[in-house]
């Protein structure tokens, strides 16, 4: 899986299919790149929701809450407790921003890496452009 949107309307679904493809027994590599690099920073951004969505996030955050639902880092999270998910922070990326391998949270990412690393990783596999 390739995430480069930081928002988080995008992040949940990053969270979700993790979560249950590692409970499938899949093989789950997420490479992360762009802006949603700083949401797996140590001291993540906060929610960030596209223009045309910002009247729907009360009801979507009230929902969530709700169902009990965890946060798509969470889901992450629970989806490396539950197999073999893999999360990669784009190398490029994090240079041009400044950003160093002791900058993101250790329970998320695993490596930083370049885009030709991930590639062979993912090689053979289903890739999903999130």
């Amino acid at each position: 899986m390739i995430v480069f949107s930081g928002t988080d309307d995008r992040l949940i679904p990053v969270g979700v299919i993790t979560q249950a493809a590692a409970a499938l027994g899949y093989e789950v590599n997420i490479f992360v790149t762009g802006w949603a690099l700083m949401k797996v920073l140590r001291k993540p951004t906060q929610p960030t929701w596209p223009k045309e969505f910002e009247q729907m996030v009360p009801a979507l955050q009230q929902g969530m809450a709700r169902i009990k639902a965890p946060s798509w880092v969470d889901m992450v999270k629970q989806g490396k407790q539950l197999g073999n998910v893999k999360v990669y922070a784009c190398s490029m990326m994090a240079e041009a921003m400044g950003l160093k391998k002791e900058d993101f949270d250790p329970s998320i990412v695993d490596d930083v890496v370049g885009v030709t690393t991930f590639l062979e990783v993912a090689k053979g596999g289903q890739v999903l452009f999130i």
